[in-house]
């Protein structure tokens, strides 16, 4: 092996690396939310959830990403964590694909491939044009890598050292060992698979590779779970139990095949004829695809186990929710996919406080509870985290590129979380009046607590019909809110006036005067803020 050699290796493995990322970047562009949206749909139970999991992992060649968005979602709660045993064995099962890709000896046509993608997404622009010529061009990458491997691979067969450390690999610990740091640090299964492709193509692991690289194919499954296992760190104990059955799943296939081996060591003569017996990619390629759709058959009945073991392993419930994020990971977002769709869920949990807010103020004015003003604070407090919280967490989403559908729905968010907040605070100020009127022994008229019967329930309503115009136009359409916000305008004027008039006959003392006027201006504000919400509409 020459100082050549070794530069050509690690030029193939960056070229590779590059090319496999670039690819699932692109395919992942083509599809945008649809995947999460066929993710979320497609895993009402197990079965639709192994499918779900097989198809899209197959299609963005990354078994990472979905794994990492199952976690995401079983977090942020839109899947529970029965259904997420089918997602992550099927995302084990799609990722095989990628090496039975690379199993197809095309390497003269690798540069003309890439040049095709590069050219194409250097003068082609427009979406999808140009992020179908971007997947093509990472396509090309993959393929020349895979060449520059195997090309400067070839020497590795006559060094005596290699030779040792092959021959060392046969023993099922060390072979499963290796196999597994080699994807903890490449962070890819596929990619650990296909490197070691390029390897028995090169002849490194000499005329039958299975012997030795059916180990380390079983580590490298192994080393994969430590990705979603990163990306639980921080979340739910849902979300900690699905990383677990992605760690219990790959360890029992790991298991089962070695001891498959050892008693049916013809299973290897077996891949070798059916595979071709000098086509050593497409061995590799062909038990690594036999070893996760086996070890799905015998596992996927028993996924109800892995749920019980699960919960053996990680015990107890979540805490209340508090002062903190609950939908959106804490350890970095896994996907953007989820991070919108938890950044989504937290802003309605932040609608939900106010709204409830608006509701526990307008109690309080006509029932003293114990406790109930104290709750109005409580909650204030969490809005008032939520919108600091969220309006940092979009702008880190931001950042992570997104589609354009995405890039709208933080836009939109943007605005919303400003007016739930703004909600919050006017249902604050209408607590702190009704403490005052308390302390001070104060109350309304009849005709005031009358006109605040017929107001204040306009205003709720209003509330929540924007947050439903504002999702579904349908519903509720944006000029139904625009006629009952100037309604409230209206109102609040008239009322205004005629507490003046009970002023001056002094059927109201002054005392209350002034905080009377202070709650209809926060309830008219409420009305601008809920017509802001249902505009927000416009920029989904």
């Amino acid at each position: 092996m020459t100082f050549q050699n070794w530069i050509g290796i690690a030029g193939g493995i960056a070229l590779f690396l590059y090319g496999i990322r670039i690819m699932g970047n692109g395919i992942e562009r083509l599809a945008g939310s649809r995947l999460k949206t066929i993710l979320e749909k497609l895993t009402k139970n197990r079965f639709m959830g192994l499918l779900a999991g097989m198809v899209i992992t197959g299609i963005i060649q990354s078994s990472n990403a979905v794994s990492v968005m199952t976690v995401g979602f079983v977090d942020t709660g839109l899947m529970p964590l029965e259904n997420a045993v089918g997602v992550i064995m099927g995302a084990n099962v799609g990722t095989t694909i990628t090496g039975q890709l690379i199993a197809f000896n095309i390497d003269q046509f690798a540069a003309l491939i890439a040049f095709i993608g590069v050219m194409g997404m250097t003068f082609l622009k427009k979406k999808p044009w140009n992020n179908i010529f971007y997947t093509i061009a990472g396509l090309g990458m993959l393929f020349m890598g895979m060449m520059l491997m195997k090309q400067h691979m070839m020497p590795l067969k006559d060094e005596q050292w290699f030779i040792s450390v092959v021959t060392s690999l046969k023993n099922p610990i060390l072979g499963i060992l290796f196999g597994t740091l080699m994807t903890i640090l490449l962070q890819s299964v596929s990619a650990s698979v296909g490197i070691l492709q390029a390897m028995a193509a090169a002849g490194a692991f000499g005329a039958h590779p299975l012997t030795i690289a059916v180990y380390l194919i079983c580590g490298q499954n192994i080393g994969c779970t430590t990705v979603s296992v990163l990306a639980a760190v921080g979340g739910s104990k849902d979300a900690k139990r699905t990383a677990a059955i992605h760690v219990m799943f790959n360890l029992f296939a790991c298991v089962i095949c070695v001891l498959l081996l050892q008693i049916f060591p013809g299973v290897i003569g077996f891949i070798e004829r059916i595979s071709g017996t000098e086509n050593y990619a497409q061995q590799l390629a062909n038990a690594n695809t036999f070893l996760k759709i086996g070890a799905t058959l015998i596992m996927f009945p028993l996924s109800g186990l892995l749920i019980k073991l699960s919960r053996l392993i990680i015990r107890g419930e979540d805490k209340h929710a508090g002062k903190r994020l609950i939908h959106i990971p804490a350890k970095g977002f896994g996907s953007s996919a989820v991070a919108v769709m938890g950044a989504e869920l937290e802003c309605n949990r932040m609608y939900e406080l106010a709204v409830t807010n608006m509701e526990h103020v307008y109690e309080a004015m006509k029932t003293k509870k114990k406790g109930d003003l104290d709750e109005i604070d409580n909650n204030e407090e969490t809005i008032d985290f939520l919108n600091h919280e969220i309006a940092k967490a979009l702008v880190d989403i931001n950042r992570a590129g997104l589609g354009e559908p995405e890039a709208r729905s933080i836009d939109r968010m943007h605005h919303v979380i400003t007016d739930y907040e703004r909600i919050g605070d006017h249902a604050e100020n209408i607590a702190g009046y009704v403490a005052h009127m308390r302390e001070n022994k104060l109350g309304l008229s009849e005709s005031a607590m009358a006109e605040m019967d017929n107001l204040f329930p306009k205003v709720i309503s209003i509330v929540k019909d924007a947050f439903t115009s504002m999702h579904d136009r349908s519903a509720v359409p944006l000029s139904e809110i625009e006629r009952r916000e100037q309604e409230i305008d209206d109102l609040v004027d008239e009322y205004k006036n005629a507490h003046i008039t009970r002023m001056e006959q002094k059927v109201c003392s002054a005392d209350i005067g002034m905080l009377y006027v202070e709650m209809l201006t926060d309830l008219e504000r409420v009305g601008d803020h809920a017509l802001n919400i249902a505009e927000a509409g416009t920029k989904r």
